[in-house]
């Protein structure tokens, strides 16, 4: 009777172990796509603005990678989007191995809406008033990730 007792205890706690790591595996995976930003809230959720002024600079020196972004958004068909200009960085210094979205106006959330459409997290502020863009997108050599 004793044996069986130890046993059924025994049982008992790895049932409570499994139970515990599946609970924690579940933990782990929610806190997870919260923080990336995977799983979206109706309030995370951005209303796309009437209309973001980009210019598109290549910083990667790769032949043509401005235009074929601009190709990319046209496809797209985005009403909102007014492409300016596509051009190679000044001075050809293509030294951006990261893209990065440069916001030139102070409207958080024309950035925040490129940032949702294109995936794009990296960003900087450069604020000219004198600018016609809202918001320049430097092209570095990982934008084949967000434009394909």
């Amino acid at each position: 009777m004793s044996a069986l007792k130890n046993n059924l205890s025994h049982v008992k706690k790895k049932l409570y172990l499994i139970l515990f790591i599946v609970f924690l595996v579940i933990a782990i995976y929610s806190v997870f796509f919260w923080k990336t930003g995977k799983i979206k809230t109706k309030a995370e959720v951005i209303k796309p603005p009437p209309s973001v002024k980009i210019s598109i600079l290549n910083g990667c020196g790769v032949d043509g990678a401005a235009g074929d972004v601009k190709e990319y958004f046209i496809k797209q068909d985005l009403s909102n989007i007014d492409i300016i200009a596509w051009r190679n960085v000044d001075r050809g210094m293509f030294i951006y191995g990261k893209t990065i979205l440069v916001s030139k106006k102070q409207d958080e959330d024309k950035l925040k809406y490129l940032i949702e459409l294109t995936g794009i997290t990296r960003k900087i502020y450069s604020f000219d008033p004198n600018t016609i863009e809202d918001v320049q997108i430097i092209l570095g050599s990982d934008y084949r990730e967000f434009f394909n």
